[in-house]
């Protein structure tokens, strides 16, 4: 699995991760609330874009690492988000071996979508040998 210490310090954890799929869950906590006391635009945004690079960067490679960069993320916020639990997924829905592009939804402990993202990631990998 790739280090992430951002997604650490944010509390994500990594649910489900496979060719093409992606999920990430991160319990709600008031370090990551705005003034206005609804979850932070950035959480949001950082949630769905790792969401949608690990959909497109699954390896069962032993000798090889597989990384993405996001080339651009596109991000619709549908209603604000103040506790529970939410869950990133992502799915990988087209693109060739370097770029490739994902779609993603930020769905709340209840169903409710609070966003969806789509963006385009170039992937890239690295010898572990």
């Amino acid at each position: 699995m790739l280090d992430n210490p951002f997604l650490a310090l944010l509390g994500a954890h990594l649910r489900k991760w496979e060719d093409g799929l992606c999920e990430w869950e991160l319990e709600i906590a008031p370090h990551h609330l705005n003034t206005q006391g609804s979850l932070q635009g950035g959480v949001i945004a950082t949630l769905l874009d790792v969401a949608c690079g690990y959909s497109g960067s699954y390896s069962n490679s032993e000798s090889e690492e597989v990384r993405a960069a996001t080339v651009s993320l596109t991000v619709h916020f549908m209603v604000k988000a103040t506790r529970g639990c939410l869950i990133a997924r992502a799915r990988r829905v087209g693109g060739g071996r370097r770029i490739f592009f994902s779609e993603a939804e930020l769905i709340s402990d209840e169903g409710v979508i609070v966003a969806t993202a789509s963006g385009s990631f170039r992937r890239h990998s690295l010898s572990l040998q």
